[in-house]
Protein backbone atom coordinates (compact mmCIF):
# COMPACT_ATOMS: atom_id res chain seq x y z
CA UNK A 1 0.00 0.00 0.00
CA UNK A 2 1.41 3.26 -1.07
CA UNK A 3 1.60 6.47 0.98
CA UNK A 4 -1.48 8.11 -0.93
CA UNK A 5 -3.34 5.15 0.04
CA UNK A 6 -2.95 4.77 3.50
CA UNK A 7 -3.23 9.23 3.31
CA UNK A 8 -6.93 8.43 2.01
CA UNK A 9 -7.68 5.75 4.62
CA UNK A 10 -6.49 8.03 7.30
CA UNK A 11 -8.56 10.87 5.85
CA UNK A 12 -11.71 9.18 5.23
CA UNK A 13 -14.51 10.51 7.75
CA UNK A 14 -15.54 7.83 9.80
CA UNK A 15 -19.88 8.22 10.00
CA UNK A 16 -20.29 8.53 14.13
CA UNK A 17 -24.00 7.10 15.39
CA UNK A 18 -26.41 9.79 16.79
CA UNK A 19 -27.58 8.65 20.06
CA UNK A 20 -31.23 9.75 20.91
CA UNK A 21 -30.73 12.73 23.84
CA UNK A 22 -33.42 10.92 25.85
CA UNK A 23 -30.69 7.88 25.92
CA UNK A 24 -27.55 9.99 26.51
CA UNK A 25 -29.39 12.02 29.59
CA UNK A 26 -30.40 8.64 30.84
CA UNK A 27 -27.21 7.27 31.18
CA UNK A 28 -26.15 10.39 33.15
CA UNK A 29 -28.85 10.31 35.91
CA UNK A 30 -28.07 6.67 36.17
CA UNK A 31 -24.02 7.11 36.61
CA UNK A 32 -25.16 10.00 38.92
CA UNK A 33 -27.47 7.52 40.90
CA UNK A 34 -25.15 4.89 41.53
CA UNK A 35 -22.53 7.43 42.95
CA UNK A 36 -24.87 8.58 45.23
CA UNK A 37 -26.01 5.53 45.87
CA UNK A 38 -22.83 4.31 47.06
CA UNK A 39 -22.38 6.52 49.70
CA UNK A 40 -25.12 5.64 51.87
CA UNK A 41 -23.89 7.73 54.94
CA UNK A 42 -23.96 10.96 53.32
CA UNK A 43 -27.28 10.05 52.11
CA UNK A 44 -28.85 9.28 55.40
CA UNK A 45 -26.70 12.81 56.96
CA UNK A 46 -28.71 14.52 53.55
CA UNK A 47 -32.15 12.58 54.78
CA UNK A 48 -31.63 13.73 58.76
CA UNK A 49 -30.59 17.02 57.54
CA UNK A 50 -33.49 17.83 55.72
CA UNK A 51 -35.78 16.39 58.49
CA UNK A 52 -34.09 18.17 61.49
CA UNK A 53 -34.04 21.48 59.87
CA UNK A 54 -38.08 21.42 60.20
CA UNK A 55 -38.27 20.22 63.49
CA UNK A 56 -35.99 23.51 64.30
CA UNK A 57 -38.73 26.11 62.40
CA UNK A 58 -41.42 23.82 63.88
CA UNK A 59 -40.25 24.79 67.28
CA UNK A 60 -39.56 28.69 66.13
CA UNK A 61 -42.70 28.72 65.00
CA UNK A 62 -44.51 28.05 68.12
CA UNK A 63 -43.68 31.42 69.71
CA UNK A 64 -44.84 33.36 66.52
CA UNK A 65 -48.04 34.97 65.93
CA UNK A 66 -50.00 34.10 63.04
CA UNK A 67 -51.35 37.99 62.51
CA UNK A 68 -48.54 38.68 59.93
CA UNK A 69 -48.45 35.43 58.29
CA UNK A 70 -52.43 36.17 56.84
CA UNK A 71 -52.23 39.84 56.71
CA UNK A 72 -49.41 38.76 53.81
CA UNK A 73 -52.84 36.61 52.31
CA UNK A 74 -51.40 33.42 53.15
CA UNK A 75 -54.73 32.52 55.10
CA UNK A 76 -54.28 28.31 56.13
CA UNK A 77 -51.55 27.26 58.43
CA UNK A 78 -49.73 29.70 59.96
CA UNK A 79 -46.01 30.36 60.28
CA UNK A 80 -45.16 26.53 60.53
CA UNK A 81 -46.34 26.10 56.81
CA UNK A 82 -45.22 29.80 55.97
CA UNK A 83 -41.72 28.83 56.63
CA UNK A 84 -42.07 24.98 55.59
CA UNK A 85 -42.74 26.04 52.37
CA UNK A 86 -39.90 28.54 51.99
CA UNK A 87 -37.50 26.40 53.63
CA UNK A 88 -38.51 23.33 51.40
CA UNK A 89 -38.20 25.35 48.29
CA UNK A 90 -34.93 27.77 48.61
CA UNK A 91 -32.98 24.45 49.98
CA UNK A 92 -34.72 22.80 46.81
CA UNK A 93 -33.21 25.41 44.46
CA UNK A 94 -29.90 26.04 46.80
CA UNK A 95 -28.84 21.80 45.86
CA UNK A 96 -30.24 21.88 42.81
CA UNK A 97 -27.98 24.59 41.81
CA UNK A 98 -25.39 23.79 42.95
CA UNK A 99 -25.43 20.67 42.22
CA UNK A 100 -24.40 21.91 38.22
CA UNK A 101 -21.17 23.13 39.83
CA UNK A 102 -20.43 19.85 41.93
CA UNK A 103 -20.77 17.80 38.18
CA UNK A 104 -18.35 20.25 36.49
CA UNK A 105 -15.69 20.01 38.96
CA UNK A 106 -16.11 16.48 39.86
CA UNK A 107 -15.93 16.02 35.96
CA UNK A 108 -12.94 18.12 35.86
CA UNK A 109 -11.69 16.20 38.57
CA UNK A 110 -12.12 13.09 37.34
CA UNK A 111 -10.28 14.10 33.63
CA UNK A 112 -13.76 13.10 31.95
CA UNK A 113 -14.57 16.69 31.17
CA UNK A 114 -12.76 17.11 27.77
CA UNK A 115 -13.68 13.52 27.01
CA UNK A 116 -17.65 13.92 26.89
CA UNK A 117 -17.49 17.31 25.03
CA UNK A 118 -15.23 15.95 22.40
CA UNK A 119 -17.99 13.04 22.11
CA UNK A 120 -20.79 14.14 19.47
CA UNK A 121 -22.34 15.42 23.43
CA UNK A 122 -23.73 18.83 22.85
CA UNK A 123 -22.45 21.34 25.98
CA UNK A 124 -26.43 21.63 25.99
CA UNK A 125 -27.02 18.27 26.74
CA UNK A 126 -24.44 17.51 28.77
CA UNK A 127 -25.56 20.56 30.97
CA UNK A 128 -29.27 18.74 30.94
CA UNK A 129 -28.10 15.25 31.93
CA UNK A 130 -25.82 16.42 34.45
CA UNK A 131 -28.03 18.48 36.43
CA UNK A 132 -30.99 15.68 36.07
CA UNK A 133 -30.44 13.38 38.83
CA UNK A 134 -29.76 15.95 41.04
CA UNK A 135 -33.37 17.63 40.60
CA UNK A 136 -34.53 14.62 40.95
CA UNK A 137 -32.50 13.72 44.24
CA UNK A 138 -33.65 17.45 44.90
CA UNK A 139 -37.57 16.78 44.26
CA UNK A 140 -37.42 13.54 46.80
CA UNK A 141 -35.73 15.72 49.31
CA UNK A 142 -38.57 18.68 48.93
CA UNK A 143 -41.50 15.89 49.07
CA UNK A 144 -39.72 14.44 52.26
CA UNK A 145 -39.71 17.98 53.63
CA UNK A 146 -42.86 18.49 53.14
CA UNK A 147 -44.06 15.37 54.51
CA UNK A 148 -42.05 15.94 58.11
CA UNK A 149 -43.76 19.51 58.19
CA UNK A 150 -47.34 17.66 57.54
CA UNK A 151 -46.67 15.11 59.76
CA UNK A 152 -45.54 18.14 62.30
CA UNK A 153 -48.96 19.85 61.85
CA UNK A 154 -48.64 21.81 58.70
CA UNK A 155 -52.00 22.26 57.16
CA UNK A 156 -52.46 23.88 53.60
CA UNK A 157 -55.84 24.72 51.94
CA UNK A 158 -55.46 23.65 48.43
CA UNK A 159 -58.05 22.19 45.61
CA UNK A 160 -56.47 20.26 42.59
CA UNK A 161 -56.59 23.23 40.66
CA UNK A 162 -54.25 25.28 43.16
CA UNK A 163 -51.93 21.82 43.50
CA UNK A 164 -51.43 21.92 39.26
CA UNK A 165 -50.56 25.56 39.53
CA UNK A 166 -48.07 25.09 42.21
CA UNK A 167 -46.72 22.23 40.14
CA UNK A 168 -46.71 24.75 37.27
CA UNK A 169 -44.76 27.67 39.35
CA UNK A 170 -42.45 24.75 40.52
CA UNK A 171 -41.55 24.34 37.29
CA UNK A 172 -40.52 27.50 36.57
CA UNK A 173 -39.10 27.77 39.48
CA UNK A 174 -36.25 25.00 38.53
CA UNK A 175 -36.40 26.75 35.02
CA UNK A 176 -35.48 30.15 35.78
CA UNK A 177 -32.94 28.45 38.23
CA UNK A 178 -31.39 26.75 35.84
CA UNK A 179 -30.45 29.55 34.29
CA UNK A 180 -28.52 30.68 37.80
CA UNK A 181 -27.01 27.79 38.13
CA UNK A 182 -25.44 27.43 34.49
CA UNK A 183 -24.35 30.86 34.52
CA UNK A 184 -22.21 29.84 37.82
CA UNK A 185 -21.05 26.68 36.24
CA UNK A 186 -19.35 29.13 33.17
CA UNK A 187 -17.48 30.99 35.32
CA UNK A 188 -16.16 27.31 36.70
CA UNK A 189 -15.26 26.42 33.67
CA UNK A 190 -12.83 29.26 33.21
CA UNK A 191 -12.04 30.14 37.06
CA UNK A 192 -11.93 26.91 38.52
CA UNK A 193 -14.12 28.48 41.42
CA UNK A 194 -18.01 29.43 41.43
CA UNK A 195 -18.90 28.63 44.49
CA UNK A 196 -18.85 31.59 46.16
CA UNK A 197 -21.80 33.07 43.57
CA UNK A 198 -23.64 30.06 44.48
CA UNK A 199 -23.37 31.10 48.30
CA UNK A 200 -24.14 34.46 47.70
CA UNK A 201 -26.86 33.85 46.20
CA UNK A 202 -28.53 31.31 48.65
CA UNK A 203 -27.92 34.15 51.28
CA UNK A 204 -29.56 36.59 49.78
CA UNK A 205 -32.54 34.49 48.56
CA UNK A 206 -32.75 33.87 52.33
CA UNK A 207 -32.41 37.69 53.17
CA UNK A 208 -35.25 39.29 50.50
CA UNK A 209 -36.96 36.31 48.28
CA UNK A 210 -39.57 35.77 51.97
CA UNK A 211 -38.39 32.90 52.84
CA UNK A 212 -38.53 33.21 56.29
CA UNK A 213 -41.07 35.76 56.87
CA UNK A 214 -43.20 38.15 54.40
CA UNK A 215 -41.58 40.47 52.03
CA UNK A 216 -43.78 43.01 52.79
CA UNK A 217 -41.72 43.31 56.47
CA UNK A 218 -38.95 44.30 54.70
CA UNK A 219 -37.76 47.68 53.96
CA UNK A 220 -38.63 49.05 51.07
CA UNK A 221 -35.95 49.19 49.48
CA UNK A 222 -34.85 45.35 50.54
CA UNK A 223 -38.31 44.66 49.41
CA UNK A 224 -37.72 45.59 46.13
CA UNK A 225 -34.30 43.83 45.67
CA UNK A 226 -35.90 40.83 47.04
CA UNK A 227 -38.17 41.73 43.27
CA UNK A 228 -35.16 40.76 41.39
CA UNK A 229 -34.72 36.99 42.05
CA UNK A 230 -36.99 34.51 40.79
CA UNK A 231 -37.36 32.78 44.28
CA UNK A 232 -39.69 35.93 45.43
CA UNK A 233 -42.38 35.35 43.10
CA UNK A 234 -42.05 31.17 42.78
CA UNK A 235 -42.70 31.41 46.46
CA UNK A 236 -45.22 34.05 46.74
CA UNK A 237 -47.17 31.69 44.01
CA UNK A 238 -46.71 28.45 45.62
CA UNK A 239 -48.04 29.37 49.12
CA UNK A 240 -51.04 31.59 48.08
CA UNK A 241 -51.85 28.14 45.99
CA UNK A 242 -51.27 25.97 49.01
CA UNK A 243 -52.14 28.00 51.51
CA UNK A 244 -55.04 30.32 50.20
CA UNK A 245 -56.54 27.37 47.63
CA UNK A 246 -55.62 30.17 44.62
CA UNK A 247 -54.72 28.90 41.54
CA UNK A 248 -53.59 30.61 37.99
CA UNK A 249 -56.64 32.25 37.12
CA UNK A 250 -56.15 34.66 40.21
CA UNK A 251 -54.39 37.64 38.96
CA UNK A 252 -51.89 37.88 41.92
CA UNK A 253 -50.77 33.92 40.99
CA UNK A 254 -50.29 34.31 37.07
CA UNK A 255 -48.54 38.11 37.89
CA UNK A 256 -45.99 36.00 39.91
CA UNK A 257 -45.83 32.69 36.73
CA UNK A 258 -45.58 35.55 34.15
CA UNK A 259 -42.35 37.54 36.32
CA UNK A 260 -40.91 33.67 36.10
CA UNK A 261 -41.57 33.07 32.80
CA UNK A 262 -39.92 36.64 31.69
CA UNK A 263 -36.94 35.68 33.71
CA UNK A 264 -36.29 32.62 32.24
CA UNK A 265 -36.65 33.62 28.84
CA UNK A 266 -34.38 36.55 29.38
CA UNK A 267 -31.95 34.61 31.64
CA UNK A 268 -31.75 30.74 29.99
CA UNK A 269 -29.99 32.32 26.84
CA UNK A 270 -28.00 34.77 28.40
CA UNK A 271 -26.44 32.23 30.80
CA UNK A 272 -25.87 29.59 27.89
CA UNK A 273 -23.74 32.26 26.34
CA UNK A 274 -21.76 32.88 29.22
CA UNK A 275 -21.63 28.98 29.55
CA UNK A 276 -20.32 29.05 25.97
CA UNK A 277 -17.82 31.78 26.18
CA UNK A 278 -16.07 29.66 29.80
CA UNK A 279 -16.49 26.83 27.93
CA UNK A 280 -14.54 28.75 24.72
CA UNK A 281 -12.33 30.03 26.96
CA UNK A 282 -10.37 27.17 28.63
CA UNK A 283 -10.46 24.86 25.80
CA UNK A 284 -8.54 27.75 23.98
CA UNK A 285 -5.91 28.11 26.96
CA UNK A 286 -6.10 24.13 27.17
CA UNK A 287 -7.39 23.93 30.41
CA UNK A 288 -10.85 22.69 30.44
CA UNK A 289 -9.90 19.76 32.40
CA UNK A 290 -7.81 21.28 34.85
CA UNK A 291 -8.76 21.39 38.58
Amino acid sequence: MNSKSIIDLLSEEVPRKKTPIYEVIGSFILRDFKIWWTYKFWLTLDISGSILFVATYYIFSMITTPERIQEAGYTTGGYFTFALIGIAFQRYVFFAVQSINESIREEQWNGTMETILSSATDFKTFLLGETSFFFIASSAFLLITLFTGILLGATFNATPYSILSSIVLSILLIASHMAIGILSAGIIMKTKQGNPLTWAFSWMTQLVSGVFYPLKLLPWYLEWVGRIFPLTYSLDGIRLCLQAGKDLLNPVVLYDALNLLLFTIIATPIALYLFRKGYDAARADGSLGQY
